[in-house]
Formats: C-alpha cells, structure tokens, sequence
C-alpha cells in the first residue's frame, strides 16, 4: 500500500498573517494525524520559535526546522543537525569579513545550541528579530569576531534592507558550499539571508523522514522561494494564493491562502 508523507511550510502558508492558525486548522491537522495520515512541517525557524507557533498541533513525526538544517523529533527532542566543515566555515568567513550586516549564527559548545550575534552591529529589522526573542537564553552577544566563530557551526542569519543585503548575496550566492535562502521576511519590510551547509535542504531532510517512515509519495505545501527545493521533488506541489509567483510556476495547483484554511481544507478533503 502506497504511503503518502504531507509537509508544509508555517508561515505564509499554513500560519496565517497575524502569526496563528484557526481554530479550522487545527481541528483538520490533528484530526488526520489522529488517524494516521503523515503529516509534517518544514521551516526556516528555529525549533523553539516552530514550537511556540505550532501550539495546539501535535504534530508526531519528525519536524524539518532552519531550511533542512536541523530535523527535530518533537516526541524525544532527539536532533539531526548538519554542520559546517572547518574548510567550508573559514572559506564563509572571509568572504563575509567586511560585510556590516547585522547576523546572528546558529553553533552548539558542549552540545547546547547558542545564538550568537555579534555586539554593536544592529538595525531596525535585527533589533525586531533580538525582542521577539526577549528572555531566550540561546541569544548571547559577541565581543569578538573568534568568539562568533566559536563552537561547531551549523547557519547564519543575515537581515537588512534589500539594497544593503543583496550585495552580500551576489558574493555568496553560486558556492557549492553552502546553500543560501534569500527573501523578504514574511512580517516585515526587510529581507532575509541564510546560509546552511550545501546539505541542508527542505528537500534533503524531507528526504530522509521519507526513507524513515518508508513513504514512497511526497505531497508539499508552500508560499517562498525557499520551498522550491521541496517543490521540486515532490509527487504533489501546491502553492498557497498568497505565494510566490515564481513558486506558484513551479506548482501542481494553487490552494486557498493562509489566511483562508487553505492547507487545512486540502489536507481534509484530499489526505488519506
């Protein structure tokens, strides 16, 4: 018997606006995981930050968090993380080393995940994403460059204007490397770049919970730039109204937005 795995992005596709979910939802996800249908999401948060927003859906399989870079298993906390090599980390490094942009990395010391950012280096949109953190112990500022670099290494987090960031991007953009995500924040006016070891997909993870639960069709849900790779390998691939116009070209069809239960209404109507 055919084993179909569901993943969708959170915001943008099946978060709404105002960052929740309805009620609707809700009931449809954990209903359908309550009978067995494979259901997942897959996201640029962190896992902390998926977990706060998911709330009130129990999700049961392993979670795809930081664009494929760390797959979380919610039940034990047990995580699959993929690291920067010390080649690739150093290449990174120099040519990021003149760049001002306010970023923040993601590397583990002793096994416990810290947020560094670098002290001083701010604007309105990282200062944004540092109080929507308030209280987070993972975030700590860094005095020094070698103290940012400290630690095994697994993502950065670049956020500025469009016409500031997207000078960096260019330099960084076509390594083999790495693999970058570059695109506006869901929530605000500024843009987003990350940069992950060339491993760590969407699709790459999703790949790996396919081969674990033996699941031989792939159905995926999105609205950015940074669900295409999924989208490329999927059986399935459905953009949300809201989406992306170069993701919507690269879809099976187009659902309801986020704002509208579109996700949900699909799942309840197509899932087994």
């Amino acid at each position: 018997m055919e084993k179909t795995l569901y993943v969708t992005d959170l915001d943008g596709t099946l978060i709404r606006d105002d960052k929740s979910f309805s009620s609707k939802t809700a009931s449809i996800v954990n209903s359908l995981i309550g009978k067995g249908v494979l259901i997942t999401y897959a996201t640029a948060r962190s896992i902390n930050s998926a977990a706060v927003i998911t709330k009130g859906i129990n999700f049961q399989l392993p979670v795809i968090t930081l664009n494929g870079t760390i797959i979380v298993n919610p039940q034990t906390g047990e995580q699959d993380i993929a690291m920067f090599s010390k080649e690739d980390l150093k290449e990174l490094r120099q040519r990021i080393k003149k760049s001002r942009i306010p970023v923040s990395v993601t590397s583990y010391t002793g096994g416990k995940e810290k947020k560094l950012y670098l002290k001083g280096r701010t604007n309105e949109g990282f200062d944004d994403y540092l109080k929507s953190h308030a209280g987070d112990k993972r975030f700590q500022p860094a005095d020094t460059e070698d103290i940012f670099y400290s630690g095994k290494i697994c993502y950065f987090s670049f956020i500025a204007d469009r016409e500031e960031l997207e000078p960096l991007y260019m330099q960084v953009k076509d390594s083999s490397r790495w693999t970058c995500n570059y695109q506006q924040d869901n929530y605000r006016k500024e843009y987003w770049l990350e940069i992950s070891p060339v491993n760590a997909t969407k699709a790459k993870a999703i790949q790996k919970i396919q081969k674990q639960y033996n699941c031989t069709r792939l159905v995926v849900f999105g609205d950015s730039l940074n669900d295409i790779s999924m989208f490329n390998i999927a059986d399935e691939a459905y953009a949300a109204a809201n989406a992306d116009k170069r993701l919507k070209a690269a879809a099976t069809g187009i659902i309801g937005s986020n704002n509208s239960d579109g996700v949900a209404e699909w799942l309840y109507i197509n899932a087994k």
